[in-house]
C-alpha cells in the first residue's frame, strides 16, 4: 500500500481487488479474504471507483478511493470487491494497474448459464426488471440487445444476463496487464470446497493460510424472491445504506436478515428449464472454447462441470490420431 498526495499520511490504496465476475461468489470471497488477520477491508464492498473506464467515462481522484481504506492502514493487503471491473477490459487492467503499480487481482468464474439464471433472479430480486417477467423472456430480450450490441451499455445492465457470461471477449486484457499478478478461480470450487480455494488463495499471496484459524466460511448475497414490492424496495434501501454499520455488526445483519426473510421471500421459483440450458450452452459454447483455450495456456482447465467444447475437439483429434 502507498500514501496519496493530498491525503492523510497514513491513507491507503488497495493493492488487492477482486475484479468479477458479478453472480460468481465474490460477496463471499471479500468476506473470506477479510478473516485472515492481515487482510483488510474496504467499508464498502462494491466500491465501483473504475467502472465509469468502462463507459468510457473519467474517474474521480485518487483523494475519494482512498478514503474507504482508513481501516486498512495496518494490513499487508487492503482489499474491494467490484465484479463489474472485468467487464471493463484492457482499458480498465492498464488504468487500475497504473494507479495501483503493487496490485494484485483475483477473478472468480461461473459457469456462464448459470451465471445467467442467477443473473435474471437477482435483478428481478432488486425490482429492476418486471417480476412477472419469465426467464425464457428475459433471454429473448437479452439476445435482441446482444445482437445490436447495446446489451453493455449502462442503462441496459439488467439485461447483461447473457452478455455478461461471454468471459472470453474480456479475459486477455488482464492476462496481458496483470500476468502472474491475476489469480483465477471458479465459483464451483469456492461452493465445492471453500476451505482448500482459500488456503490457495492466502499461499498465492504469501500469507500463512494457518493465521486465519478455522475459516467460518458462510455464502452471504444469497438472492431470494420477494412477496411485497414495498417491502422489498424498503429493505433494499436500507440494506444499501446501512452496508458500514451491518459490515460492523454481522450477525445483528444474519439476523434481521432471516426475520425478512421469513415474512417477505416468495416460494421458491422452478429451476431453469431443461430446453433453456440447451439453448445457452449452444449459445455460450464458442465463447467457452476460446475461453478454454486460454485458459489452457495459464496451465487452468474449467471445472468438470462445464461444458468445454474445447476439450472435446482435443479429444476428438486425439481419438483420430490414434
Amino acid at each position: 500500500m502507498r500514501d496519496v498526495p493530498g491525503v492523510e499520511p497514513r491513507a491507503s490504496l488497495p493493492n488487492l481487488i477482486v475484479i468479477g465476475v458479478s453472480k460468481a461468489g465474490t460477496s463471499s470471497l471479500f468476506e473470506y479474504l477479510g478473516q485472515h488477520p492481515d487482510v483488510g477491508l474496504s467499508d464498502l464492498k462494491e466500491l465501483r471507483y473504475f467502472t465509469p473506464l468502462r463507459y468510457g467515462e473519467p474517474i474521480e481522484p485518487l483523494e475519494s478511493y482512498a478514503g474507504h481504506f482508513a481501516a486498512c492502514q495496518d494490513a499487508r493487503y487492503a482489499v474491494e470487491a467490484t465484479p463489474g471491473y472485468f467487464y471493463g477490459g484492457l482499458p480498465t487492467a492498464r488504468a487500475m494497474q497504473d494507479a495501483l503499480p503493487s496490485l494484485k487481482t483475483v477473478l472468480s468464474l461461473r459457469d456462464p448459464t448459470d451465471r445467467c439464471w442467477s443473473w435474471f433472479r437477482f435483478v428481478k430480486s432488486r425490482m429492476r426488471i418486471p417480476k412477472e417477467l419469465g426467464f425464457e423472456e428475459y433471454v429473448d430480450r437479452c439476445e435482441q440487445l446482444n445482437r445490436e450490441g447495446v446489451d453493455g451499455a449502462l442503462d441496459n445492465q439488467p439485461y447483461w444476463g447473457l452478455g455478461g457470461g461471454c468471459y472470453s471477449n474480456w479475459l486477455s486484457g488482464w492476462t496481458e496487464v496483470f500476468r502472474d499478478d491475476l489469480k483465477i478461480i471458479f465459483f464451483d470450487d469456492l461452493v465445492g470446497d471453500s476451505q482448500t480455494v482459500m488456503k490457495d488463495l492466502f499461499a498465492w499471496l504469501d500469507l500463512d493460510p494457518d493465521d486465519a484459524g478455522h475459516l467460518g466460511l458462510v455464502p452471504t448475497n444469497k438472492t431470494v424472491q420477494y412477496r411485497n414490492r414495498a417491502m422489498q424496495r424498503l429493505a433494499v434501501s436500507l440494506n444499501r445504506r446501512g452496508e458500514r454499520y451491518f459490515r460492523r455488526h454481522p450477525r445483528l445483519k444474519r439476523a434481521v436478515r432471516g426475520g425478512y426473510y421469513r415474512f417477505n421471500q416468495s416460494q421458491p421459483e422452478k429451476r431453469m428449464s431443461a430446453s433453456m440450458r440447451e439453448r445457452l450452452d449452444e449459445f455460450y459454447q464458442p465463447y467457452n472454447a476460446q475461453l478454454a483455450a486460454e485458459l489452457a495456456r495459464l496451465g487452468l482447465k474449467l471445472p468438470v462441470g462445464w461444458r468445454d467444447p474445447y476439450s472435446d475437439a482435443l479429444d476428438g483429434r486425439n481419438r483420430q490420431a490414434s
